[in-house]
This record gives C-alpha cells, sequence and structure tokens, in this order.
C-alpha cells in the first residue's frame, strides 16, 4: 500500500488545503491553474512564489526556494518535522502509523532532483539533439498541444544533465549522493522521457523509451520505481473519479488523459495489482471501466483485473476494443474523436463482456 504521508498529502490535494495552508501569504493569488504570492522566504515586492495545484510543492522563482507542505510547515511555524506530519494527518483524517523523517528526507531530495531534470528535457525535446524524439511523437499523430501537456522530454546523456543540475546550484556532493543513487547510468538509448508521479502529484520516477524500437523492450525504467509500485500512472489527476478507465500503456494514458473526455490510469503490462487496486478504490473510485488491448492474453488480464475490483467494492467494467485494434492508443488513432466517444458508452458489463471473450 501507499505511505500515509502520500495518503495524506492526497487528499488534502482532493480538498484544495493549500488555500488554508498558504492564505496569509502577501499577494496571494491565482495564475492559471496555479496560485502566486510574495515569496515569505526573501524580501519580495512582487509575487514570485508559486504553490501548485496538483501536488503539494512550492517554488520560487526569485531566490529558488523549494520544498513540500512538511518543510514549509517547519520553517513558518518552527514546528520539528513529527509535529507538521501530525498537524497534516490530522487535517487529513489519518491515524498515521510511524513515519521515518530520513525517508521524507529522501524522497524531497529526489523530486527536487527530478523536477529540475524533467524541465530541462521537456527543453532539450525542442533542441536539435531532441529532433528524432519529437518526429516520432509527431509521427504518432501527436499535436503540438498533447506533446506539451504530456510533459514529454529528451536525455541527453548523463555527463550533459550533471553538467545542467551543476549550473542550477547543485554542489558535487548532492549530485555524488542523490543523482548517482536515482538515476541510472546505463541506459543511454532511451532518449525520449515520460516523468511519473505518485498519487500525490511528486514527481518520483521517470520512464524512457527508444523510439527506435518496438514492445516492452524500447521502454526502461531510467530510475528505481519501487516507491510507484502500488500508484497506478495518471492517477494523482484523478484521485476518486467515480468512473476511472484502466489502460496499459503509459502513451495510450497520456494521449486519453490530454483528449479529456475520460478519467485514466496506466497499470503496465503486467495488468492491474492488489496494490495498484487497493490504491484506486482507497481514494474512493466507484467503477473500474477496463480496456488493457485485445488477444486473448489480454483479455485475461482484464478478467483478473475485474475480479481484484470486484473484491475491493468497486463495479468492474470492459471497454469492447476490437481485435483489429492493438491497444486503445491505436483504436483513438486510427479512427476519429467521434468514434472513441462511442466507444466510451459501450462499457459493458462482465456477462456481456464474457459472450465477446468465448467467440
Amino acid at each position: 500500500m501507499i505511505q500515509d504521508i502520500e495518503r495524506i498529502y492526497g487528499i488534502l490535494l482532493s480538498r484544495q488545503y493549500q488555500k488554508k495552508l498558504f492564505q496569509g501569504l502577501e499577494g496571494l493569488r491565482k495564475k492559471g491553474d496555479s496560485h502566486i504570492a510574495c515569496c515569505p522566504f526573501h524580501k519580495d515586492e512582487h509575487p514570485t512564489f508559486i504553490i501548485y495545484p496538483d501536488r503539494p510543492e512550492y517554488f520560487c522563482f526569485v531566490c529558488g526556494a523549494r520544498g513540500d507542505w512538511l518543510s514549509y510547515l517547519q520553517l513558518k511555524t518552527g514546528k520539528d518535522f513529527f509535529g507538521a506530519f501530525l498537524l497534516l494527518a490530522s487535517e487529513a483524517g489519518i491515524e498515521p502509523a510511524a513515519y521515518d523523517k530520513s525517508a521524507w528526507d529522501d524522497e524531497l531530495s529526489r523530486t527536487i532532483l527530478l523536477e529540475l531534470m524533467a524541465g530541462f528535457f521537456s527543453t532539450s525535446l525542442y533542441s536539435p539533439a531532441g529532433e528524432k524524439e519529437l518526429f516520432y511523437l509527431y509521427n504518432r499523430r501527436y499535436a503540438m498541444g498533447e506533446v506539451e501537456g504530456s510533459s514529454f522530454g529528451f536525455y541527453p546523456g548523463y555527463c550533459q544533465t550533471r553538467e545542467y543540475l551543476m549550473s542550477q546550484g547543485l554542489t558535487h556532493e548532492f549530485l555524488d549522493t542523490v543523482l548517482d543513487a536515482v538515476w541510472s547510468r546505463d541506459a543511454e538509448e532511451f532518449r525520449l522521457t515520460i516523468p511519473y508521479r505518485d498519487t500525490a502529484g511528486r514527481l518520483m520516477g521517470m520512464i524512457g523509451r527508444d523510439v527506435t524500437k518496438k514492445g516492452p523492450e524500447a521502454y526502461r525504467a531510467l530510475t528505481d520505481l519501487s516507491l510507484l509500485s502500488d500508484a497506478p500512472f495518471l492517477l494523482y489527476k484523478h484521485r476518486g473519479s467515480e468512473d476511472l478507465l484502466v489502460v496499459e500503456g503509459l502513451l495510450d494514458a497520456l494521449l486519453v488523459d490530454r483528449i479529456g473526455l475520460q478519467p485514466v490510469a496506466g497499470i503496465g503490462k503486467s495488468g492491474l495489482s492488489a496494490g495498484q487496486c487497493d490504491t484506486i478504490a482507497s481514494y474512493g473510485t466507484a467503477r473500474c471501466i477496463l480496456c488493457v488491448g485485445s488477444g486473448r492474453e489480454r483479455k485475461d488480464l482484464m478478467l483478473r483485473a475485474a475480479g481484484l475490483v470486484e473484491s475491493r467494492g468497486m463495479q468492474a467494467a470492459f471497454l469492447p476494443l476490437g481485435d483489429e485494434y492493438e491497444d486503445l492508443d491505436h483504436f483513438i488513432r486510427a479512427t476519429e474523436l467521434k468514434d472513441f466517444r462511442r466507444l466510451l458508452k459501450k462499457a459493458c458489463d462482465r456477462e456481456e463482456f464474457m459472450r465477446g471473450y468465448m467467440t
């Protein structure tokens, strides 16, 4: 199961707790999807302090102050880590188990590092070096807005990435401990990057794709993903959705999310795990609409997933993808948006799915 701190943050984000936490800041106002205020950590005449809407983090683009809600509470109230943690747990209505401060320190260092890297990679995708990866996305019929909104990036290699991080003020000591502990050094050909966030929206991992390959071997974890094993991809955007479309691939999930017709989460090629199902249920989803591709093997995965879903008190439904389409991404690319709308309306129950399954 996901850790208490992730669950606490997820619940509080769903309640827009950041409005309460940061309400006393001077100049606080909404800007786009985020809020901006005068920075409390340096003398600020104009708002430079960003409060994110979808993750428990803040950032000042002048003084560089960056952290999460726990670090903010410690700095602004004088509470120690455990005092701040218990305050947030109380606000979320959770009775937390013991939590290791060193684990929080490690997670915060990881997400700060990966956020910097993701920003660098996003910019690099539009450089001459990222041309092949960008054309790959366009050839898959991704529109410009879909590419930008999906946070794709281009990994230029370890040495160049390390040089960039040094230019952002990170020290050799930090990079020697955090970067080398987090990042895979033997995945240089997996250049197209896909950020992976936990259910609280914290950037905890990254996956790479080699655009010259097809199938499972085209993907590689660029970081350790053990902290994300129970966190379905993109669930942080759709916590508690009454109906959640559950798909296999990351690109499938990103595409559906950008279209915006249906809340979606990705589960990977091994199918829905018990931990992922527990996480979905814990945030209040009522029905999972399963669509992990065509063919007997993937239909078997859907039936196993349905058993997990129903055992957690949720309703299972099935999206009847025709055998002529490999997966949902293939269906959407080969048809029109109106066809996807129609498909979503055809979600069926187990009995109807089994009739098609046996034919």
